[in-house]
């Protein structure tokens, strides 16, 4: 009997309809010789058999289940763009709050196969040994270029985000600037040194045209712009270019300039440019609290210990004249400024408040706190206004009409006066 069963099942749920026979007596079966053929225990062959059959596989409620939808919203959303999945976690504890850790969203990402072929994967990239340095000994310096913002407006525009970070204790400094001229990394790295606190030995920088007449090959040094050996010299530091082509040189920044694609999880939501800032600052403070996956150490605590061995930083007199020379004017209470007798707009937030203007390539450059806040091309326009900055005014009627109904207006009035 044992084998014509064996004979007429293909899984253990098939035991179930001969369970009312089996317990009936009617059936003499070899318990043993089951369980082997199935591959199973004894124990669980004679529960089916005894008609004991679980009553199905528990579906199990995942806890990002609830944040499903959520997550192909913001995967399908036309303005951004979520380039890693750590950059995916990065935006759900910020601004939703999960309390889940990044591999259990990995997870959940890669078992979704809707998720999954929505997310944008990245292809592997060549792994770098990095070499470390010690204390207050180096730099590094890049730029991720180009960083598509999208307004609520829908107004597109590209900025760039300048990155200084320290060899020993991973700690970065970011900030957005608008273009790569030489006077704006200058002055962004002489903000950045007063920021650490100091100066390190030497800079690392890439072949960025604004600081390298002729770049570094395999037989010849570069050759630097001379404006630049000059800051070198007043802040005691020595320049390292890297060879093109060659980011093994300068792996630490290469890693921290991924960091910035994340301003893109929150483009078609930015009401301005100030916003963008806002957000940078927020991401640089996250990133800088968090342990670093080199050091295994925060990258706050280790600055605080690197601080002791930075050179000092030069007297202000000599730093102030790496700063940009900007001109203060007022916000008028429509969120316009004056330039040249021309009016151009900022965000309506800086109603009230003192910005600082800068004229570069017949462009004017607006700045609040020293941050780039807007651009304007200069024109012959008596009103200039971007559209993300959302100032609409009633236009005025025409004079002469005006006057024209008026007149009209008491005419018709004079021949309805009724006299006694």
């Amino acid at each position: 009997m044992t084998e014509i069963i064996i004979n007429n099942i293909e899984n253990i749920s098939d035991l179930a309809m001969f369970a009312e026979s089996y317990k009936k007596g009617f059936l003499k079966l070899n318990i043993s010789k089951l369980a082997k053929e199935l591959n199973k225990d004894r124990k669980t062959i004679k529960k089916y058999l005894e008609g004991k059959v679980p009553s199905g596989k528990r579906v199990r409620v995942k806890y990002l289940d609830k944040y499903r939808e959520l997550i192909i919203k913001l995967l399908t959303d036309k303005y951004r763009s979520f380039d890693y999945i750590d950059h995916l976690y990065n935006y759900l504890v910020r601004e939703h709050q999960i309390t889940c850790s990044r591999s259990t969203l990995n997870r959940y990402v890669r078992n979704d196969e809707e998720i999954n072929s929505l997310f944008n994967k990245k292809k592997t990239q060549k792994f770098y040994e990095r070499f470390e340095t010690k204390p207050g000994v180096q730099a590094q310096f890049d730029l991720k270029e180009k960083v598509k913002i999208i307004y609520k407006t829908g107004e597109v525009e590209r900025v760039n985000v300048a990155t200084l970070t320290l060899g020993f204790s991973r700690f970065n400094v970011r900030e957005i600037v608008v273009d790569t001229k030489y006077e704006t990394i200058e002055s962004f790295l002489a903000g950045a040194f007063e920021t650490i606190g100091g100066v390190p030995e030497e800079l690392v920088i890439d072949n960025i045209k604004c600081l390298v007449d002729k770049p570094r090959t395999k037989d010849t040094e570069a050759i630097l712009n001379v404006k630049f050996e000059e800051f070198l010299r007043d802040y005691n530091i020595k320049c390292k270019p890297c060879m093109p082509y060659r980011p093994e040189t300068k792996g630490k920044t290469e890693t921290q300039n991924k960091k910035p694609s994340q301003l893109e999880n929150y483009n078609g939501v930015y009401n301005d440019l100030l916003d963008v800032h806002e957000k940078l600052k927020i991401i640089n403070d996250e990133d800088n609290k968090s342990i670093s996956q080199a050091t295994n150490m925060p990258r706050i605590v280790l600055l605080n210990q690197e601080k002791g061995d930075f050179s000092p930083l030069p007297p202000r007199r000599i730093r102030e004249k790496y700063h940009l020379s900007l001109n203060p004017v007022a916000v008028t209470k429509d969120s316009l400024i004056s330039y040249k007798s021309n009016k151009y707009s900022v965000p309506k937030r800086l109603i009230g408040f003192k910005v600082n203007l800068i004229v570069k390539n017949s462009q004017l450059h607006i700045y609040y706190n020293n941050k780039i806040v807007t651009v304007h091309q200069i024109s012959k326009n008596k009103l200039n206004i971007k559209e993300c900055h959302d100032l609409h005014y009633p236009k005025r009627e025409n004079k002469d009409y005006k006057e024209t109904n008026s007149k009209e207006i008491m005419i018709e009035e004079m021949r309805n006066i009724i006299y006694d």
